[in-house]
């Protein structure tokens, strides 16, 4: 990976977790972070972001953000937002465009990991 290399950064803020996946140009994931924000989605977005930057100091980012909780991170961010149903939409048509149906579901934990 090049230090200047544009990076793609996908942002879920959920109603219970904020989950960061950074690709490089070739699709490769090069990074993934998972967070519980405890309903401090605004810190918790930041501090995910804080540790990107610190990690990848020398490149540039795209973002796209989703999520339950994204709504009022896109706004403080001043990032576009994308609804997760049309972004899970978009992705199935571009990378298996012969998929059929799909079933997007979020998950949730319960007592002893039933779900």
């Amino acid at each position: 990976m090049n230090k200047n290399e544009i990076l793609h950064v996908g942002l879920d803020v959920g109603s219970t977790t904020v989950k960061i996946v950074v690709m490089d140009n070739n699709l490769n994931t090069i990074y993934k972070d998972y967070q519980r924000h405890f309903s401090d989605t605004k810190n918790t977005v930041c501090k995910s972001l804080e540790n990107l930057i610190e990690k990848y100091p020398n490149n540039q980012f795209t973002i796209a953000l989703t999520g339950s909780g994204a709504m009022s991170a896109s706004k403080f961010l001043g990032v576009n937002f994308i609804q997760e149903v049309v972004s899970c939409k978009r992705a199935v048509e571009k990378y298996i465009p012969k998929t059929d149906v799909v079933i997007e579901l979020g998950r949730r934990r319960c007592k002893n990991n039933i779900f």
